[in-house]
């Protein structure tokens, strides 16, 4: 009896330190995992408070390029918002071009004026160095490709067919001209992207010239390019921007955005222009036999009423209008008088 006592003692007494055991691990498995999330946690938040203070900064440092290294993750851009994991904060700068999602450790950003003629912000682009930039077309491709980033990674050449397959895992091409279309096969030209995801192969259809036109995004989906919209661009800078940004709904959010801050800036030039001419009139100054050819307003209200929506025509009345400014304020600085910018 003894005996068998002592090993029922013996089973209960193992059977305990298994239980203990296995609430200890438990535990202490809750505690790392609780841990990690926290520390996973710490570090997004570090990242978005990051972002904030690059863009802030490339804000007002036009002409600027940057690499930025981060602890490797993936960021989703959206209209005015970004996200990491389960974190997302509203962009503070409204202006940014950025691709749709980023993933890696190196961040490029960089910061360009946009004027019209006068100075309306910076516009800054995001990307990722391991993000290929595939431009096709003729001359005006180019000067596109030559304005992007020296750190980005970028090709030109004249044909679809001419394009080389270099290993990238996400590719965006820009298509001067008509060549893409909804439905086009990719397989025939560009056999080697077919075995990317759907969402690492997106193209642009650029077809107009470099002031304004007509936009087409596209992504792959299966073996063919399937449209996704249309669009619009103002200047070469904006042009820029939808290079950069490979979602529609972003590029298009932000152009709003840039439309919103030409009306604010304009209405401070419309303001400029009325406090000249009555300081002229004031002082019986020479300049002001000048008021109706070199302070008139009409092309600042043109401007201004067309920043009221993001659209082709808007835009190419936005060009026409900035040319006669520019001749106006060209005129002022001949006659020795007042500029308006």
């Amino acid at each position: 009896m003894k005996y068998k006592k002592g090993a029922i003692e013996i089973q209960f007494n193992w059977l305990f330190v298994l239980i203990i055991g296995a609430v200890i691990l438990i535990v202490f498995s809750g505690i790392i995992l609780r841990q990690k999330n926290i520390s996973e946690t710490s570090k997004n938040v570090l990242i978005l408070n990051n972002l904030d203070a690059i863009l802030s900064g490339s804000e007002v440092s036009a002409g600027t390029v940057n690499i930025v290294r981060i602890p490797k993750t993936t960021i989703e851009f959206k209209c005015n918002r970004y996200s990491i994991g389960g974190l997302s904060k509203q962009l503070e700068v409204m202006n940014v071009f950025p691709s749709s999602f980023f993933e890696g450790d190196r961040l490029i950003s960089m910061a360009l004026d946009f004027s019209i003629p006068y100075r309306i912000t910076n516009l800054i682009y995001l990307t990722s160095p391991k993000y290929r930039y595939i431009f096709i077309g003729d001359d005006k491709a180019r000067q596109i490709k030559d304005m992007m980033p020296n750190e980005t990674f970028t090709d030109f050449y004249p044909a679809l067919a001419d394009v080389e397959y270099k290993g990238e895992k996400k590719v965006r091409f820009i298509v001067f001209g008509n060549l893409i279309k909804d439905g086009d096969d990719i397989s025939p030209v560009l056999s080697d992207y077919m075995k990317l995801s759907d969402n690492s192969v997106t193209a642009l259809n650029v077809k107009d010239n470099l002031e304004s036109g007509n936009l087409e995004f596209f992504k792959k989906q299966g073996n063919k390019f399937i449209f996704v919209g249309t669009s619009s661009y103002l200047g070469k800078e904006t042009l820029l921007g939808a290079v950069f940004s490979d979602s529609h709904a972003v590029y298009n959010c932000v152009m709003k955005n840039v439309f919103e801050k030409i009306g604010i800036v304009t209405q401070i030039y419309i303001k400029k222009i009325m406090s000249i001419r009555e300081r002229y009139q004031a002082t019986s100054d020479r300049c002001y036999d000048y008021k109706d050819t070199l302070y008139g307003s009409g092309h600042l209200s043109q401007i201004s009423d067309a920043s009221l929506d993001f659209t082709l025509q808007n835009s190419k009345e936005i060009i026409d209008a900035s040319k006669s400014i520019e001749n106006q304020n060209r005129q002022a600085q001949l006659q020795s008088c007042a500029t308006i910018y």
